[in-house]
Order: C-alpha cells, then sequence, then structure tokens
C-alpha cells in the first residue's frame, strides 16, 4: 500500500518535466505607421506557434495582412519570431503564442499583447503667442499625444508660407528686422514623428510698433449709483492693428500731482466703431482731479498726453436780461467746459431781490430762459445760474437785474372825482391802483395828489405811499375847493425810475350851487370797467379814506351841533311843561263821554268787561 502513492508522486514529477513551458512571453509594441515589428516567443515544447486575432499565423488572411511565422529549436528549445508590418488595419491587433507538447498532449497559452500604431500626430494644443519686443515673437505650444515608445521627433514651423524651421522644443522665437504693423503675419506650427509631418496649427499676430502718428483719447466721467466711471476712448481708426495699445494706465491725481489712485487696463477689445474703451473706477467724494492716460504696446511707451483735469463747473458769464412787458428772457454764456465733460443742466433760482425771498428754481437745459411775471409789483430780481455736471453742481452766479420803469400815467378809467355841495364845495376822488398796471417795473411807490385853483392856488396837496397787498384798493380822499374860481385836480404816480406825466382834471367851481341844506352832487369823471394786462395778477394796495378838513369847516360844524343841541334841550323842557298841564287838568274836571254803539251791540251779545271795544273815549 505504501508502493503506490511513492509510484503517483513520481510519476506527477515525470509528466510536469515533460509539459510544455513559455519560458520568454511576447510583449506589446507599439511603432509608426508602415514599419516592421517583430514579436517573438520561447517555449520548451514540441510546437511554438503564434496566433493573431485568435486565428493560426499560417492562416492565408493573417499572412495576407503582412504577419510572418519563423520557428527556431535550439537543442529543445523552440523559438517563435512574428514579423509584422504595422499596416493602418493592424493598429489594435491582439497577439499571443502557444506552446504545445505531444506526449502528454499540453497546450499553453502566452499573455495576449497587442500591435499599436502610431499614425501621423495630431496639431499642437495651446499654440499662442507673446511679443517680446517690436520686433520678436515667442510662440509656445503643447505637444500632441503620441504612442509609448514612438516619440516625436521635432516641429515644423512655417511663416506666412515662406520661411521655415524645425525645433525639438515646444517654443520657438520668431524675429523679423522689417517691423511692419499693418501686415498680418501666420505661423504654423506641424508635429514630426517617423511617420512624417503631423497635423498644422495655426495663428496670425502683428508685430507692434509705437505709432508714428497722433490719434484721439477722450475721457468721460459717468455717475452710476454710488460710483464714478471713468470712460476712456481711444479712436484708432488712424493706426494699424500692430501699433494699437495692448495696455491703458489711468493715474488719478490731485491738481498739485499728488496720485490718488492708478490703474492699468490690459485687455483691450475693438469694437466696431474702431473703438478702444477702457473703464475705471475713481473715488466718488472728488471734486476736482487730473487723469492721465498712458498708452503702451510691446513696441514701446506711446507719446504722453496732457492730463485730462475735472471739477465742478466754473460759474457762467454774460448774464443778461430783457423784458417786454411781462415777458422776462435771461440769457448767459456757459463755462468753458475741460475735456469734453458736458454740462448736463443748469438750475436757475429766481428771487424777488427786494425781499430776497424765492419765488421759483427751475432746471434750464440751454443758456436762456424766459417766463412771465406774473406779479406785476415785483420790479427787481435776482438770479442764481448754477451748472450741474455728473460730478455735482458747480460754481453758481447771481444777477441782479431791476426792471422798474416810470409808471404809467392815470386816466379816466382809473380816477373817478364827484364835487358836492354841503355848507361848501367838497371834492371827493378816488383812483384805482390796478388799473394802471399793465407791464412789470410800472408799479409806483407813491401817488402824489394836489387841487390847485387859479386864485388860492395849491389848496390841497397829500403823497400817499404805497405798500402792494394780494388785493385791489383805491386812494380816496377829500378836499374843500373854493367857488367861483379855475380849479384843476391832478395825479401824479412816481418809483424810483421818475415820475408820471400828471392826469389832470378841470374841476367846474362856477355852478349855481343852492344855499340851502340839500346835498347836490356832480359827477364830472366817473370810473369805468377796471382795464388789467391779461398777465397781471391782482395785487393793490389797501388805503383808508382820509377826509382832509379845513379849521374854518371844523369850526362851523362844531357851532351847528352846539345849535341842535340847545334846540333839543328846548324842546324836552317844552314837553314836560305841556305835559304835566294836562294831568293836572284830569285830575280836577269829569271826564265827559259821549254814547258808544260798540258798547251797546257787545253788550247785548256777550258779558265780557274784557272786551277792547267798551274801553272809554277820551274827549280833549
Amino acid at each position: 500500500m505504501l508502493l503506490n502513492p511513492i509510484l503517483l508522486l513520481l510519476l506527477q514529477y515525470i509528466q510536469s518535466f515533460d509539459c510544455a513551458n513559455i519560458i520568454v512571453q511576447p510583449v506589446s509594441i507599439n511603432t509608426t505607421l508602415n514599419s516592421t515589428v517583430v514579436f517573438c516567443c520561447e517555449a520548451v515544447a514540441d510546437i511554438v506557434t503564434f496566433r493573431i486575432n485568435n486565428q493560426s499565423a499560417i492562416d492565408e488572411t493573417v499572412i495576407a495582412n503582412g504577419f510572418t511565422i519563423s520557428t527556431f529549436n535550439n537543442g529543445g528549445t523552440r523559438r517563435a519570431e512574428l514579423q509584422a508590418i504595422a499596416y493602418d488595419h493592424n493598429n489594435n491587433t491582439n497577439i499571443s503564442c502557444a506552446a504545445t507538447t505531444f506526449t502528454p498532449v499540453v497546450v499553453q497559452h502566452s499573455d495576449t499583447v497587442l500591435l499599436m500604431i502610431q499614425g501621423p500626430l495630431d496639431d499642437v494644443s495651446n499654440l499662442n503667442y507673446t511679443i517680446i519686443n517690436g520686433s520678436s515673437v515667442l510662440l509656445t505650444w503643447t505637444a500632441p499625444y503620441t504612442l509609448d515608445n514612438v516619440p516625436i521627433t521635432g516641429y515644423y514651423i512655417v511663416v506666412n508660407e515662406l520661411e521655415s524651421s524645425t525645433t525639438n522644443n515646444t517654443n520657438i522665437t520668431l524675429s523679423t528686422s522689417d517691423v511692419n504693423p499693418c501686415v498680418f503675419n501666420n505661423a504654423s506650427v506641424s508635429p514630426m514623428n517617423d511617420v512624417g509631418i503631423g497635423s498644422p496649427n495655426s495663428i496670425s499676430f502683428y508685430y507692434e510698433r509705437v505709432p508714428f502718428s497722433n490719434f484721439a483719447i477722450s475721457v468721460t466721467p459717468v455717475v452710476e449709483r454710488q460710483l464714478v466711471l471713468l470712460y476712456i476712448t481711444i479712436d484708432v481708426s488712424t493706426i494699424c492693428e500692430g501699433e494699437y495699445p495692448n495696455n491703458i494706465a489711468a493715474t488719478i491725481m490731485t491738481t498739485n500731482n499728488t496720485i490718488i489712485s492708478s490703474t492699468s487696463i490690459s485687455t483691450i477689445q475693438v469694437n466696431d466703431d474702431m473703438m478702444i474703451t477702457g473703464i475705471v473706477t475713481i473715488p466718488n467724494n472728488l471734486s476736482t482731479f487730473m487723469v492721465n492716460v498712458s498708452l503702451s504696446n510691446s513696441g514701446g511707451e506711446f507719446l504722453p498726453t496732457p492730463p485730462f483735469v475735472f471739477g465742478v463747473v466754473g460759474p457762467v458769464t454774460n448774464v443778461t436780461s430783457s423784458i417786454d412787458c411781462t415777458s422776462i428772457t435771461i440769457t448767459w454764456k456757459a463755462p468753458t467746459v475741460d475735456n469734453g465733460i458736458s454740462i448736463e443742466y443748469y438750475n436757475l433760482s429766481i428771487y424777488d431781490d427786494v425781499i430776497d425771498q424765492l419765488l421759483m428754481s427751475v432746471p434750464v437745459y440751454n443758456t436762456s430762459y424766459q417766463f412771465v411775471d406774473n406779479n406785476l409789483f415785483i420790479y427787481r430780481y435776482a438770479y442764481v445760474i448754477t451748472g450741474v455736471n455728473v460730478l455735482g453742481e458747480g460754481i453758481s452766479t447771481r444777477a441782479t437785474f431791476s426792471y422798474q420803469r416810470v409808471p404809467r400815467s392815470a386816466n379816466e378809467t382809473t380816477v373817478s372825482v364827484e364835487l358836492e355841495f354841503a355848507q361848501e364845495l367838497i371834492i371827493k376822488f378816488s383812483i384805482h391802483l390796478l388799473g394802471m398796471l399793465m407791464c412789470t417795473g410800472e408799479a409806483p411807490n407813491s401817488a402824489t395828489v394836489a387841487v390847485q385853483c387859479n386864485g388860492s392856488g395849491s389848496i390841497y396837496s397829500n403823497s400817499y405811499m404805497l405798500k402792494y397787498t394780494n388785493q385791489p384798493s383805491n386812494i380816496t380822499g377829500l378836499a374843500l375847493v373854493p367857488l367861483n374860481q379855475q380849479c384843476n385836480f391832478s395825479v401824479v404816480f412816481s418809483n424810483n425810475a421818475g415820475s408820471s406825466k400828471p392826469f389832470v382834471i378841470p374841476l367846474d367851481t362856477f355852478h349855481p350851487y343852492p344855499t340851502n341844506d340839500i346835498t347836490t352832487t356832480t359827477q364830472l369823471l366817473s370810473p369805468t370797467t377796471q382795464l388789467l394786462s391779461p398777465t397781471s395778477t391782482p395785487a393793490s394796495t389797501s388805503l383808508n379814506a382820509i377826509a382832509i378838513i379845513t379849521p374854518a369847516v371844523l369850526g362851523a360844524i362844531i357851532i351847528i351841533l352846539l345849535l341842535i343841541i340847545l334846540i333839543l334841550v328846548c324842546i324836552v323842557i317844552s314837553y314836560k311843561k305841556k305835559e304835566n298841564r294836562s294831568v293836572s287838568f284830569q285830575q280836577q274836571a269829569p271826564v265827559v263821554t259821549s254814547y258808544n254803539e260798540a258798547y251797546q251791540f257787545n253788550t247785548l251779545m256777550i258779558n265780557n268787561n274784557n272786551n277792547p271795544a267798551y274801553e272809554e273815549i277820551k274827549l280833549t
């Protein structure tokens, strides 16, 4: 029983020694297109062969695809070599070898390996350029993908389809001695391997230089919410693209050249209007500042430009005013605007300069303004004009104009005069103020009323100081006029500009006035409908009527009053005495009555002692 296990182990050892054993495995090969490669496989076996995509290497189709197998025997070790041509259709071919023994029949397979074929290389990626100076350009790129152990042998560079060069690096510097900023240069880069030149990648650029000619630069501040933005605009329509600036530096300074902030703009884009625009944010608490703009490209620094000065709007000048009755026009000259910052509008404040009262404030979008004076009593106006730009209000200008002119004369529609006789001849006059106001500035400060006679001279003269209120009223008064003289009533209006022509009314004092106490009134001139300017607003002066009485008239009135009082006292005393005598007589004599029919009738009808018809009739 012990012999059987020993024999079994010996038999297994002998069998393992005679079985196929692969001692050299084939390995994967990466190669270039159309190249020839050899796969090897060694084994201790009776037969060693290859299989291609699970087909025998001696199949006609395999042989037709470019595969050829060769075998060699070296003292019991067999070696098989598979020669493969790297045709395009053989890419990613699976290859394995098999070792076979006949006694016993054992087949051992190797690992499966790949034949991978690298064709022409794809184009390089991330191709870019950097202008080193005006005449040199650095090209850089990233190598394309290639199979392991299939190297990129170099790069082929062509410039403007004329110049070519090669390099083993992923960058190259291109230079020229004739810089033309108006010529668009084209450079292509192609990778190379053993297959040949791969796909190209191209890039275009301009050689850069500083422009020789000037071009327009503008700086415009714009307020957006709480930010103040500077829009820097460059007109590049007159220069070549190789002369465009690729960097804009804006330095904000105070007027004494103290730097507040500095900003650089390197992202440059040209719009359809051939403009380059950059935006810079500045502090919003600046009232006056300077902006220094400097430009550059790879060719160097551009010529310096004068600084742009910004600030509040300066004062307007040459303020003038004209008037056409009630229409007032104000004009002025705009202040000088630095570097194109525009005045958005003007704040115009209008004051009554006499009492320094603000009447209205309006925005004006040009350099003139017209308004209608609705208050004809205001004759002096003050105008405060302030320019406004994006930075706020500027410096104000105050101008004062007086439109006062000589008042119009009174006329029949504004003056009425009455003559009354009551012991003496009295003149009553009434002067309507608003009736003579037509235009601004004609309002009087005072009115002088006078009565002159050829025999007595000036018998009455009085000046009324006029105060303007919102309600119309009259100047009224009284004066004694002598009879039978040639007398004139006159009115003169005055203000600071002068006096009106006297308005004169002749008085008829030769009338046969009655001598009794009945008052006779003669209407010389009656006021008619008030004539007002259609643009005027009613405003007037309220004056109390003033009765002017001479001392003689006052004494006569006092005497008359005393006589009236004395007569009344006498009448009262006489009446009292008469009443007392009547009462005494009634007490001494009986009352005589007469027959009353009403009494008889009512006595028959009712018995009522309270009937009023019953009372006795007293005889005197």
